[in-house]
């Protein structure tokens, strides 16, 4: 009996986020004053950042989180065992995100290069035939 059948409505749930996380990777120190934890920022926003370490911090801890010649201060909202997000005090400045996205953007890649010269063309893999002299 759908014909009866009350229509629902679709909702778009709102954005719990205040700005946009941006993707990044670079190292960070979390100033606290248990003691100073190193890790990599890898993501951030004008209002928080993620926060990768070992042994993060508890949840409701403030520290100064400090990156590339930044640093602000900021509340940790969540934990795990790999790491943690912090929010900050005040709002950063978007230049300072963009700044922060751009050079990670702009370090060069780590690892061995491929070489292309060992690259079989026209080849599919796993069905190359071997030969063997009789």
């Amino acid at each position: 009996m759908a014909l009866f059948r009350r229509k629902t409505a679709v909702v778009d749930m709102p954005e719990r986020r205040m700005a946009k996380r941006r993707s990044v990777d670079c190292p960070a120190r979390l100033k606290m004053l248990g003691g100073d934890k190193h890790g990599r920022l890898t993501d951030l926003s004008e209002a928080g950042a993620r926060f990768d370490t070992t042994d993060p911090p508890c949840e409701g801890v403030s520290g100064l989180l400090e990156w590339n010649n930044h640093e602000y201060f900021g509340k940790i909202v969540w934990a795990n065992e790999h790491g943690c997000g912090v929010v900050f005090e005040r709002p950063i400045p978007h230049s300072v995100v963009d700044k922060t996205v751009g050079a990670a953007a702009a370090d060069p890649p780590q690892g061995p290069v491929a070489n292309f010269g060992k690259i079989p063309m026209g080849q599919k893999r796993g069905r190359r035939t071997v030969f063997v002299p009789e």
